[in-house]
């Protein structure tokens, strides 16, 4: 196998460069591209890792970890080597992250930032691209994970490791991909494939102590591959005053000479006769380009782009009774969960129980005396079944890794079964949630339909007033049809004709005090579904392209329906298209007067151009891509890779730039009237090539109010990890996000632990599809839970964020108050006083913003915002230890004040 590998030849001259400088350093004078960070580790262990590396050849210099305080400490060097260093700053992180993003490449080895803060830790697992989860029982052999493969992705991006001596066995742990771009490069024999090695484009990460064990060849082997792969490839990272002077040449466009200036549309398909069968389309991340080694080799955990009321939610982790074994990575997942529901549990008690308490954070606790001391403990308000719930629980985290550990299956599946079930059958489902936050949900056609008239709609308004939903996206536009009687449109809904659904939903949700939202399907414009309800045949292209068949927008065979979504679409960069949406969300706004415009398919339809199956190609695009470029697009491929791309961005600026378009009419004309789009929440990159859904570009820009991203999930482990990456302030700017649930097909305990999820997370709320799957128990719980005591005029987060931050912080307030009161809130006394008094500093900053919005208030709430968060890991470094779940969410809860503050600087600009 080692003789048959084949490796760059730019990595095998690089290698060749190394050895001879280490070997005659007066005749070659090799760049030193590996700097090496030295920290606060044993004398014995980093004599260790430095002795391995002089023997190792390798060309490098020690940087004290103390002096790693700016990105000119690294100037210069290709590829920066973390052996074993468990403690590092945030700060440092920050200039890790910034001479990363100048081209530099990370390796990483051992228990990383296993003793930084939990903030240090999290930043470091995005940045590494994974973590340590566990350490194994014994000394094992990684070994290179392409030797595993069984598809040649695989293979291609892992073929820069090593095959290296297998009887080699290191000291590791099990390691765990932390982002959509980690893929395994590594496994640990005898495993069942649990992670060795993790890498991405920018980081690689070796699970085990580099230099400490009794393998020099595995170590050398795999610290010299990684290099080899990085250094061969990347340039030094250059200042960033050097970087802004670089020209980038893009290709002169490829000459059409000879090729007629018409546009030939190819011939269209008929449908007549023909039955249409939906295909699935195939596993996403294909490699079309080698050069493309960020790729996971695994499919995405969602790869079908569909909308609201058909995206698939994938399966949760099924645990079952049985005698099987369970693996490393098994046992992770397993614990995780496990550890994730009793958090969420936790937090939704404490929400349940501390609704009547005084704020008073005058009286703490000191470090606990019990380490193991559990909310469990606490009797005030909290019933003995929940106090057991969590005991149970937590003894069940404490003993499962001992069961896995001595193979006793049996009772580690029946002891994980048990407490989870404990869990979900006393899940609070009482006590009032306080909080400012939106509580929306989808009111789709059939619902209203079904109505028949405003009688049935004003029962469906009052159910959802009496579960405290404050904003109501009504199906207004679907499938080419208004649901009104229109000026603008071809045709109301057949279903409709005779009475006015929308006038009546503005005048219900107005006199419940709750805000209405005309959702409007944007470019998708037929539907075979609803010709299916209408009587139509499966051919029919609905009023508008059947008025104007020119506006399709065609795949690159010249067809107009989709073939996996039996939907047909509009062309974005249709004038005459962008025209008549416009005038449609005028019409809406102007006769209507509804609080808000929720746009929905607002992108292309799905493409995979790994089959050859893409849309775009109506003949107002390719006119103006090839007034453009001089190309028609209809004879580009992605082999083409400039002219792809440009195709690329060329359809994502247009969906964008009518988004920008609406903005800006509201703006003129409906300023009150927010905006919102249900956006797909897949990786940036594939999103961008699949959908030309750009949406981040949106939010930084201002053009939205609310983004409202379909996360939809059987499991809420899953939920989360798919949500928590879509709320950062960079992808979302000044605006606002409010994350959805999906009721369909999951359990009402299930959709009640998925919006505490939500709330644990940076977000301003929560979203549910659809209005139809809510029943009477669901309806009982967000009664007792939102209702406000009937009170329906309670602060809405995007129509008054100010007043929603310090709401929300005093919710929060309330939370620590009952823990301190209940001597379960643990800060050192020699921080109480800090704490304190900080927390008040901030709170008084909030209230005087809300009260007398200003931009000097504003500016100072900010700044004390700020402030608290920088020293708030500092103060829950006790509470942590125990609740590092209950932490994490107080970190986000933070984190949504600085979005509501963001989107209110913007709205007071």
């Amino acid at each position: 196998m080692a003789s048959s590998r084949k490796y760059p030849l730019t990595a095998i001259l690089t290698g060749i460069i190394i050895n001879l400088s280490a070997w005659f350093p007066g005749l070659v004078k090799a760049e030193t591209i590996l700097g090496v960070v030295r920290s606060p580790l044993p004398t014995a262990d980093w004599n260790s890792v430095e002795s391995r590396l002089q023997s190792s050849r390798i060309n490098y210099q020690t940087i004290d970890i103390d002096n790693l305080n700016s990105a000119e400490a690294l100037q210069g060097l290709r590829v920066l080597f973390l052996p074993n260093v468990e403690v590092m700053t945030t700060d440092q992180i920050r200039i890790l992250e910034q001479w990363v993003q100048q081209g530099g490449r990370l390796i990483a080895s051992g228990t990383v930032g296993n003793r930084s803060t939990p903030l240090a830790r999290e930043r470091l697992r995005t940045l590494i691209g994974s973590y340590w989860a566990f350490p194994l029982s014994n000394p094992a052999a990684p070994i290179t994970q392409s030797d595993r493969c069984q598809d040649q992705i695989c293979r291609n991006i892992t073929n820069w490791a090593p095959t290296v001596n297998t009887s080699g066995n290191v000291a590791g742990g099990v390691l765990i991909p932390a982002t959509q771009a980690s893929y395994t490069a590594g496994v640990w024999q005898g495993s069942s494939a649990s992670a060795a090695a993790i890498a991405t484009t920018q980081a690689i990460y070796l699970g085990w102590y580099w230099g400490r064990g009794e393998s020099p060849e595995v170590d050398t082997a795999w610290l010299q591959a990684a290099i080899n792969r990085d250094s061969a490839a990347t340039p030094p990272p250059q200042s960033s005053v050097a970087r802004q002077n670089t020209t980038i040449q893009t290709p002169p466009p490829r000459s059409n000479t000879g090729t007629s200036t018409t546009i030939q549309t190819p011939p269209q398909r008929s449908n007549t006769g023909t039955s249409t069968t939906i295909q699935t389309p195939p596993p996403a991340n294909r490699v079309s380009n080698p050069n493309l080694a960020s790729v996971n080799p695994r499919p995405s955990l969602l790869q079908l782009f569909t909308d609201p009321s058909e995206q698939s939610a994938p399966a949760g982790l099924e645990v079952k009774p049985g005698n099987d074994p369970i693996d490393n990575t098994t046992a992770i997942l397993m614990r995780e969960e496990l550890e994730s529901l009793l958090g969420r549990f936790e937090n939704a008690v404490i929400a349940s129980a501390s609704g009547s308490t005084p704020i008073n954070l005058q009286i703490a606790s000191a470090e606990p005396k019990n380490p193991v001391t559990t909310i469990a403990s606490v009797t005030t308000s909290i019933p003995s079944t929940r106090q057991n719930a969590i005991a149970q629980a937590q003894q069940a985290i404490k003993q499962f890794p001992e069961l896995v550990a001595a193979q006793n299956w049996v009772a580690a599946r029946r002891l994980w079964l048990d407490a989870r079930q404990k869990l979900w059958e006393n899940y609070p489902t009482d006590g009032e949630r306080s909080g400012a936050e939106i509580r929306a949900v989808w009111l789709d056609r059939g619902t209203i339909v079904a109505a028949r008239g405003e009688a049935g709609l004003a029962q469906i308004f009052d159910r959802l007033a009496d579960a405290g939903i404050n904003t109501v996206f009504f199906e207004t536009l679907n499938a080419g049809y208004t649901i009104y009687p229109s000026r603008v449109a071809p045709a109301q809904n057949p279903l409709t004709v005779g009475w006015d659904p929308l006038a009546e939903a503005v005048k219900l949700a107005k006199a419940r005090g709750m805000e209405l939202h005309a959702w409007v399907w944007v470019f998708a414009t037929a539907n075979q579904r609803h010709n299916a309800v209408l009587r139509q045949p499966d051919s029919y292209l609905g009023p508008v392209l059947s008025a104007y068949p020119e506006w399709a927008n065609l795949d690159n065979q010249g067809r107009t329906w989709h073939e996996n979504d039996r939907k047909a679409y509009l062309d974005p960069a249709n004038r005459e298209v962008r025209s008549y949406l416009l005038r449609l969300v005028g019409e809406i706004a102007h006769n209507y007067q509804v609080d808000g415009i929720h746009l929905d398919y607002i992108r292309y339809p799905f493409q995979d151009a790994n089959r050859n199956f893409n849309f775009g190609y109506g003949t107002a695009s390719r006119t103006q891509f090839r007034d453009l470029t001089g190309v028609d697009p209809i004879s580009i491929t992605p082999g083409d890779v400039a002219l792809w791309q440009q195709w690329t961005q060329f359809r994502a600026d247009q969906v964008t730039s009518f988004v920008r378009d609406v903005r800006q009419l509201l703006n003129a004309n409906y300023p009150n009237v927010i905006l919102s789009a249900a956006v797909f929440p897949h990786p940036e990159t594939e999103r961008i090539a699949k959908i030309q859904q750009h949406w981040e570009v949106w939010a930084r820009q201002g053009y939205l109010d609310l983004l409202v991203p379909m996360t939809y999930s059987l499991d809420t482990n899953r939920l989360q990890r798919i949500t928590q990456p879509l709320t950062g302030p960079q992808q979302l700017g000044p605006t606002l996000i409010a994350p959805s649930v999906k009721l369909l097909d999951i359990p009402n305990v299930v959709a009640i632990d998925q919006i505490q999820a939500l709330r644990d997370l940076p977000s301003g709320g929560y979203s549910i599809f659809a209005v139809e799957t809510i029943d009477s128990n669901l309806q009982g719980f967000l009664r007792r839970t939102q209702n406000n005591g009937g009170n329906h005029s309670a602060i809405i987060p995007y129509r008054q964020p100010l007043q929603a931050a310090s709401d929300r912080y005093l919710a929060l307030k309330r939370e620590w108050s009952f823990l301190l009161a209940n001597d379960q809130l643990w800060i050192r006394e020699s921080q109480l006083s800090s704490f304190r008094n900080q927390a008040e500093v901030l709170a008084q900053a909030l209230q005087n913003l809300a009260e007398s919005p200003n931009p000097q208030a504003l500016s100072r709430a900010q700044r004390e915002l700020a402030t608290f968060q920088s020293q708030f890991n500092g103060y829950m470094t006790l509470h942590a230890r125990e609740k590092p779940y209950q932490v994490k969410s107080w970190e986000n809860r933070l984190a949504s004040l600085d979005m509501l503050l963001r989107y209110g600087a913007h709205r007071l600009n």
